[in-house]
């Protein structure tokens, strides 16, 4: 072999070598990390069973001040702020403001155990954009449902709204639906075209995506979301989901559709000692949560 091709397969040896590496090393950065907590679940209450709504104050103040040491650009919340009670809200909503940084909430069936006036109140309280919507942090889309929008609970009592809502409560329960639950919801047509957009431009952007919702979308029992299923077709559509996240069913549950982990967390309401919330990392092929409390800290492979 002459010199002049060592030298020339010698630097492609060193290059190729060096990509390899930088690879490695990227891959071994978090494309981003976050705050997860859920159901905090606050009332002014005494507790019922394991359920001990006063204290979820004191667990969420520490929960804040441990995420806020992880020097986090945001905190998800996947619903259920308060239990009930309109005022629930004034009184838990501050303990937010430890964590340093922006809490990103969902809707949960709970925030609208109000007042039928106070209930338009709620999106505008947790200080959301829109009832669902979607952001950016660090090239990772979200896209927050709202799986309350057709539900007995969400709209006055007597509107239109509720009325649509309870036949189709009826229409699930007459078809045996094992999740057709009042305390359960779905989406609407109008939001599946919008997630349906959302998914495009993200695939064509090839930016990954979060998926959230507080009802969980699979495993298949009674806690999943009215139209679960019209959700996941539009999910199965697009390349760019990497995960789905929700919260509603306090003990957790956590499944791998087609490569897609969707993942139920614990809630933070529970028992005076018991805690859940986690900080969640996220690298191009796989998830990784540092659960505290309940929330088992884990590493998933993401598709």
């Amino acid at each position: 072999m002459d010199r002049r091709r060592f030298l020339t397969l010698s630097a492609v040896a060193v290059s190729s070598t060096q990509t390899r590496a930088q690879s490695a090393e990227s891959d071994e950065k978090p494309l981003l990390s976050f705050g997860l907590i859920t159901d905090v679940q606050y009332a002014d209450a005494d507790p019922e069973g394991e359920r001990h709504y006063r204290t979820s104050i004191p667990k969420l103040k520490t929960a804040a001040a441990d995420l806020a040491r992880e020097n986090l650009p945001f905190t998800l919340h996947l619903g259920d702020v308060i239990d009930r009670d309109f005022k629930s809200f004034a009184e838990i909503m501050p303990h937010f403001e430890g964590l340093g940084h922006p809490i990103r909430h969902l809707l949960g069936n709970h925030d609208y155990s109000v007042k039928d006036d106070e209930k338009s109140k709620v999106p505008a309280t947790l200080e959301m954009p829109a009832d669902y919507y979607a952001f950016s942090a660090a090239g990772v889309r979200f896209v927050m449902l709202d799986t309350n929008e057709i539900s007995t609970y969400k709209h006055p009592a007597g509107s239109e709204a509720d009325r649509k809502a309870e036949a189709e409560l009826q229409q699930l329960t007459a078809e045996g639906s094992t999740h057709a639950k009042p305390w359960s919801g779905g989406a609407s047509g109008d939001q599946l075209v919008w997630l349906e957009k959302e998914l495009a431009a993200a695939d064509t952007a090839k930016e990954p995506v979060i998926v959230c919702s507080h009802h969980p979308l699979l495993p298949e029992d009674d806690h999943r979301a009215w139209n679960d299923r019209e959700i996941l077709a539009v999910i199965a559509r697009h390349t760019s989901v990497r995960a789905c996240f929700c919260g509603h069913y306090h003990a957790g549950a956590e499944t791998i559709s087609k490569g897609i982990p969707f993942i139920t967390f614990k809630s933070l309401l529970h028992e005076p000692d018991l805690t859940a919330y986690a900080v969640i990392r996220l690298f191009r092929k796989r998830l990784v949560i540092e659960g505290r409390g309940r929330e088992k800290s884990r590493e998933i492979p993401l598709p």
